[in-house]
């Protein structure tokens, strides 16, 4: 039997691997959707696909937002997930299609990845290569990175669609990092820089969670490959992927004073509601549907996943066995042991103090979002000690990982199933109370700090005339621009139904305008752009131009695409 896994080529094991990350999609593979608690994943691919049709890239600003006001979205929400969403729509198919699609794509790609990086990882750290010490690991740690209960939580339940995206990442960070420290190649320091570009804009507070475990994994690995000399081109990868992002990050660090972010650590999201308590870490495998919070139901699966942490623990003991024999290895298996423990710290209220003193932690607004790296290390470590166990015994190690494999599969396949499934289309998404509802959700994120709160009713067709006469011949609203003809009879002054924002720009007749925020008329201030005409018949058009900071976050950008150009170039000389 031995002698025919041997045999099997490399294409077979990835198919053998999508195969069996089937049933964790299987019931997206259906018409209609399902409401889960971001239910915002199709309204914002709906959004981008506006910026397509208008060929607003990179989208910053979407028109329907914030009541249909416009709302400066992707200026400060990681887009790329959306980019794909929308390009995947512009095929003909349904925008809610295009989300299943997505989601299906997360939970192949993170598996794929997986077995990548860890076939790579165990091929060169294995001197005596054989299936149970290379093949069998890595496919079990990429079955571990599957089926655990998180990953059923991120898509059937929170709909957390870019958090869930970074998962593919993580070990993609790991495998380029691996493969540029072991066979210094070029093509590596590229897939370090694009892998680090996109995590950054993909989920850019996973990226900040992410970080210090990619930077460990780093230097341990520098430490013993003696491989000291790898460092600049390390800066030089990592400072390249922060370039190619740099078009996002960069509005996003300097423009956030711009809006109201203070909703985003506040009330519900204040982190010191939702540490997580031992018995709900590691002992209960209780599925639900609901919330985690002081006050709620707390009927939400926090889990590491049971035969995941012991088998980490596990492999931590035979770390310790075969530390004479197999000193790399079992180093790599102490350090992230300890360092999975130190993650599972923070997401417990015993670390409290830690999180009192670092303010950056409080926009994770949830601690236990530090379980995707707990799951991402303990399928790292659960790998490892199928590793051990390989070394121990071939068959005992095949017998032991289809045991593994069938508990972990076994206990947690059910979770991957929606509460509820809807019989609906596009048509039905973005029409009626499902439509006005979208309008409105988590509309105080990201809100432009010239509205004191969100508006609370929907936008206008047409602006308003505040003082004189005016009439509006027609009005269109695009995705980061409103344009229309006004004939104004008597010195006026409009009110357009668009927020104000850095970078918005008003012309008439081609002339630019000055233009102020005026909030007569209004409950309380919404901050829209307002401006006076003289007499006479304008073509008037209002849009989101880049700021000094949005330009020089474009340029970076362009500057480290022309640079990841070239170095691709020089590796086919």
């Amino acid at each position: 039997m031995f002698d025919f896994l041997e045999k099997r080529p490399y294409s077979f094991w990835i198919i053998l691997t999508l195969i069996l990350t089937i049933p964790t999609f299987i019931q997206l593979l259906r018409p209609g959707f399902f409401f889960m608690q971001d239910d915002l994943q199709a309204f914002r691919v709906h959004q981008m696909f506006r910026c397509f049709q208008d060929l607003q890239i990179p989208c910053r600003w979407v028109p329907d937002m914030g009541y249909q006001y416009g709302y400066p979205q992707f200026l400060f929400y990681p887009p790329i997930v959306y980019y794909i969403g929308a390009f995947i729509h512009l095929f003909g198919i349904q925008i809610i299609d295009s989300v299943k699609i997505l989601f299906i794509l997360g939970y192949i790609l993170s598996t794929v990845f997986m077995f990548i990086f860890l076939k790579a990882f165990f091929d060169g750290e294995v001197k005596e290569k054989s299936f149970a010490t290379t093949t069998l690991p890595a496919l079990l740690g990429a079955m571990l990175y599957t089926y655990v209960p998180y990953k059923a939580l991120e898509i059937y339940v929170r709909g957390a669609l870019s958090e869930f995206w970074s998962l593919i990442l993580y070990p993609l960070v790991f495998w380029a990092v691996y493969q540029l420290i072991t066979k210094n190649k070029l093509k590596y320091l590229i897939f370090l820089s694009l892998s680090t570009a996109f995590l950054l804009i993909t989920h850019n507070l996973m990226t900040l969670i992410f970080a210090p475990i990619a930077l460990l994994w780093c230097l341990v690995l520098l430490i013993i490959k003696n491989r000291w000399k790898m460092i600049p081109k390390f800066f030089f990868g990592g400072i390249l992927g922060i370039g190619l992002a740099s078009f996002f990050t960069l509005p996003v660090i300097f423009e956030g004073k711009f809006v109201h972010l203070e909703t985003l650590q506040g009330g519900y999201f204040d982190y010191r509601q939702h540490f997580v308590s031992l018995y709900r870490l590691l002992i209960s495998n209780l599925w639900g549907y609901g919330s985690s919070g002081l006050g709620q139901d707390n009927n939400l699966t926090l889990s590491t996943g049971q035969i995941h942490w012991m088998l980490g623990l596990l492999g931590l003991i035979l770390a310790f066995a075969f530390f004479k024999k197999q000193k790399n290895m079992a180093i790599l298996a102490i350090v992230f042991s300890i360092t999975e423990l130190a993650v599972l710290f923070l997401i417990h209220q015993k670390s409290s103090f830690i999180w009192e003193k670092l303010p950056v932690l409080w926009w994770l607004q949830f601690p236990w979002r530090f379980l995707t790296d707990s799951i991402f290390l303990l399928s790292f470590l659960g790998a490892i000690t199928v590793f051990f166990v390989g070394l121990l015994n071939k068959k005992i190690a095949l017998i032991f990982a289809l045991f593994i494999l069938a508990a972990t599969f076994i206990l947690h396949s059910q979770f991957f199933t929606p509460k509820d499934w809807v019989n609906i289309s596009d048509t039905d998404k973005f029409s009626g109370k499902l439509w006005e509802k979208q309008l409105t959700i988590s509309i105080f994120d990201y809100l432009p700090i010239y509205a004191k709160l969100p508006p609370n009713h929907k936008a206008p067709k047409f602006p308003e005339v505040l003082e004189g006469q005016a009439n509006f011949l027609n009005y269109q609203k695009g995705s980061n621009f409103q344009t229309g003809e006004v004939e104004v009879k008597k010195e006026a002054l409009i009110r357009l139904p668009l927020f104000d924002f850095p970078g918005m720009k008003v012309t008439a007749g081609g002339n630019t305008l000055p233009h102020t925020v005026d909030c007569r008329g209004e409950e309380y201030c919404f901050g829209l752009i307002s401006f006076k005409l003289s007499p006479g018949k304008y073509k008037i058009k209002a849009q989101l131009q880049d700021t000094p900071v949005r330009q020089i976050g474009n340029i970076i950008t362009l500057i480290s695409i022309i640079a990841v150009l070239g170095l691709y170039l020089k590796t086919k000389k």
